[in-house]
């Protein structure tokens, strides 16, 4: 018989439906509840999911349906507040969309109190449980493209809704904590190392404090460069490219693929792999750690070197300094 896991959600805004079309078709997901304080929210997704059993108050949820895992898909001003109420509720596991939280100080006091009560608690970063992004990272340990030397990616999109979490710096928004925290993952992993400087720039929008776009430059040391740019300024784009010694390698459709063919290039030849729902991948991942006191495919000192590095940009963007970021 087939393991059940015991799933709640406490945020049912936009991504909770990727999180919702995923789950539905696990065998191995039993969505025992979902929270959320706007009740058209909780009740769209209470009726597309089939969930029998929805609140308004997350310690309540907590303490009636007894979840396993707790999926945070809030805004990220109240990641820790109900990361915080999760550990005092007992789950197993916590997965909080990214931007894990608005700033260094708060992750640690996260990653502090999980730790102590021995709760596995992942940022959800979708693309890196996709077939895509691990055929990458493995096409560059195999030194397809020799020593990487130089990482780049994009992220942009125009948005205009100035009452959208994503233009609110009140929530946790901004350019870097809701696009450009992908470019710097990405790159990150690729180089395979944390960055010992940093510098940006960018726009910021002092009505709503929050950077708008950021431009920025991540030095690893022994010649090693990254470049990310992000805005909500400006119209989509999405790719990353890794130069090295003796080669580049390049990715179009970098953060969305699902099922189907995803693909990537090396040296103007085009490898393909077959997809998969990465939101489900991803729950998987964090159910199955829990359940086998495994690792999970995103330890929290992943999430922890994002961080640092986001508050680094963002001090180096308003100050004009090159920054190292906090250790």
């Amino acid at each position: 018989m087939t393991k059940k896991y015991r799933v709640a959600i406490v945020g049912c805004g936009g991504i909770s439906h990727a999180h919702g079309n995923a789950w539905r078709d696990l065998s191995e997901i039993e969505i025992v509840g979902a929270c959320d304080e706007k009740f058209e929210s909780l009740k769209r997704f209470a009726t597309e999911y089939n969930v029998q059993n929805t609140y308004n108050d997350l310690r309540q949820m907590l303490e009636k349906q007894e979840p396993e895992i707790l999926v945070v898909a809030t805004w990220p001003s109240s990641h820790l507040k109900n990361v915080l109420e999760a550990v005092r509720c007992n789950v197993k596991g916590i997965l909080v969309e990214k931007p894990i939280a608005v700033n260094t100080t708060q992750l640690e006091q996260m990653i502090q109190v999980t730790e102590n009560a021995n709760i596995l608690l992942m940022e959800a970063f979708m693309y890196r449980h996709h077939p895509l992004t691990l055929a990458v990272k493995q096409k560059i340990e195999e030194g397809a493209i020799g020593e990487v030397r130089y990482a780049r990616s994009t992220f942009s999109t125009g948005l205009t809704d100035r009452q959208n979490w994503r233009l609110r710096g009140d929530l946790g928004g901004g350019a870097v904590m809701d696009l450009g925290c992908y470019c710097i993952n990405i790159i990150r992993y690729l180089v395979g190392r944390e960055p010992q400087s940093v510098w940006a720039t960018g726009k910021f929008e002092p009505i709503n404090n929050v950077w708008e776009t950021l431009i920025g430059t991540l030095d690893f040391g022994d010649g090693i460069t990254g470049q990310l740019d992000c805005s909500f300024g400006w119209t989509w784009r999405e790719s990353y490219e890794v130069a090295g010694t003796d080669g580049t390698l390049f990715v179009q459709s970098a953060w969305g693929n699902s099922e189907g063919e995803a693909h990537f290039i090396i040296n103007g030849e085009t490898f393909s792999v077959s997809g998969v729902n990465p939101y489900a991948a991803e729950i998987l991942d964090l159910c199955h750690a829990v359940e086998n006191s495994t690792p999970t495919r995103l330890p929290i000192s992943d999430a922890l070197g994002n961080m640092r590095t986001i508050d680094a940009l963002h001090e180096s963007a308003r100050t004009g300094q090159r920054l190292k970021p906090s250790a």
